[in-house]
């Protein structure tokens, strides 16, 4: 096994730990969201793409724990594929995030506004079609208000969906309106309808979708850079330490001997 530096190594665990618990929460907070979503309730209709949302939360938050247990798995046992992997798929998924996060937090303070002009373009209710019409009726339902901005976004045609009942009308959360009876354009009729208007709670809605999304998105991104640098010094530690030691060779210059001592004798004279 080669040896990367232990520090490293269990910094290294420590984060992909932490990347896996992100995971689960993130599938947590997907499922919570869901199940009481505004199109979730009474006739689970999929207004400004809350499903969609929270599905792709529950996605995303999968993906990220298979992508956490691969670093954790490939930092243990020191396994260069699953770093090479893992880093690939964390290179490409902050690459991809940045893509998400940049654009939505652009548009995120138009988001009102832009969603205001929508919604004005179905008016009036009761001469918007079907489908349009079962929606609002839907909302009006579950979330106990009268008309997008309006009680007289019906006009003259309010529906049984906006009025109260005996306990909301004591609560304070009606009011009595006068209409026309279309049957009978001679006589005014009074109706208790809820006061609250659905568009505010529609934005307050989608506006904490597009925030916790945002959120995500932008920690996961910060995890990945995170990630993508921890595996690279994996990656280059292992590269470094696979690589033979050789000694390092210092040429020796042999020099000749100088000859051998040899004794003289005098002469005799």
């Amino acid at each position: 096994m080669t040896q990367v530096n232990l520090w490293l190594k269990r910094l290294f665990l420590s984060f992909n730990i932490f990347f896996v618990i992100a995971g689960a929460v993130i599938i947590i907070v997907a499922l919570a969201l869901l199940s009481p979503s505004v199109d979730g309730l009474h006739g689970g209709y999929d207004f400004e793409g809350h499903t969609t949302i929270h599905i792709v939360l529950y996605i995303v938050g999968s993906v990220t724990m298979v992508i956490a247990i691969l670093g954790a798995y490939g930092g243990h046992k020191e396994n260069l594929v699953a770093l090479t992997v893992y880093l690939m798929c964390m290179v490409i998924g902050g690459l991809l995030l940045l893509q998400a996060v940049v654009p939505a937090a652009v548009k995120h303070p138009k988001l009102e506004s832009v969603m205001e002009d929508r919604w004005r373009s179905l008016l009036p209710l009761d001469q918007a079609s079907e489908d349009i019409k079962n929606r609002v009726e839907a909302l009006q339902t579950s979330l106990h208000c009268c008309g997008l901005f309006s009680y007289n976004d019906w006009e003259e045609n309010i529906p049984d969906s906006c009025v109260c009942s005996q306990q909301e009308q004591m609560e304070g959360k009606c009011q009595t309106v006068s209409y026309k009876n279309f049957l009978l354009n001679l006589f005014w009729q009074k109706k208790s309808v809820f006061t609250q208007t659905c568009f505010p709670l529609i934005v307050d809605a989608v506006k904490t979708n597009a925030v916790i999304t945002l959120g995500v998105d932008g920690t996961l991104f910060v995890l990945a850079l995170l990630g993508s640098v921890l595996s690279s010094l994996m990656i280059y530690q292992m590269f470094n330490t696979n690589r033979p030691n050789t000694p390092l060779s210092v040429p020796v210059m042999f020099i000749d001997q100088p000859p051998e001592y040899q004794q003289l004798y005098n002469m005799p004279e």
